[in-house]
């Protein structure tokens, strides 16, 4: 393998927690009578930064400023993350990285305490080298964080893979000089990954069984 360090997204790509955020939706729409989604309009939709996936769901900001809507999902969201499990597959790819000697790290749009909270749930902060999350719960995006890591990492962008499931993934690792791949199992559909013009797995499984072949 040509790569040297790995660079994991967090939500949707490890941890399989779109569909908990497709029911929290619904909840905050239903409040509101605005019409409920399914699995696939969210991830034809969602976007980042977060306030235009909101806008494109019908929230007027002018009743419910951003701030509340995104505090009102994190609220439920915070009470119900660990119904959701690892992705399929998971456990397995980070493990064949770690036989591989490879580097590991995690960069998310989730809370940096609550990103911790989450990969000590699952046993799984020993493996990463670096744990990077965003200083508050608001979902902007992850490139300013993307930047300054790779300035720190000291080692050749084209030794370095980004794993992801949204098109803000491959924004990051595009913004950062380095290669990436995507999984469609998570929070954005295949056709607007394969837009992406980067090789789309239908899930960690897929992408596993890819690297051992």
């Amino acid at each position: 393998m040509k790569f040297k360090h790995i660079i994991w997204d967090w939500n949707g790509t490890l941890w399989d927690d779109t569909w908990l955020c497709v029911e929290i939706n619904n909840h905050m729409l239903q409040r509101r009578g605005l019409p409920e989604i399914d699995r696939s309009v969210y991830t034809a939709k969602l976007c980042f930064p977060v306030t235009e996936y909101y806008c494109q769901l019908g929230f007027d900001y002018d009743v419910d400023p951003y701030n509340k809507l995104a505090e009102e999902f994190i609220a439920e969201y915070s009470r119900r993350r660990f119904e959701c499990n690892l992705q399929p597959g998971a456990r397995e790819l980070i493990a064949e990285f770690q036989a591989l000697e490879l580097s590991q790290a995690v960069l998310s749009a989730y809370e940096q305490q609550a990103l911790l909270e989450a990969t000590d749930y699952f046993k799984l902060t020993p493996f990463f080298n670096d744990i990077v999350g965003l200083n508050d719960i608001y979902a902007n995006g992850k490139v300013e964080n993307g930047l300054n890591y790779m300035a720190g990492l000291g080692i050749e962008k084209n030794e370095v893979l980004f794993i992801g499931d949204t098109v803000h993934d491959f924004e990051v690792a595009e913004a950062m000089g380095v290669h990436a791949v995507l999984v469609s199992n998570g929070h954005n559909s295949r056709p607007r990954l394969e837009a992406c013009n980067v090789p789309v797995f239908d899930s960690l499984e897929k992408l596993l069984t890819n690297l051992e072949s």
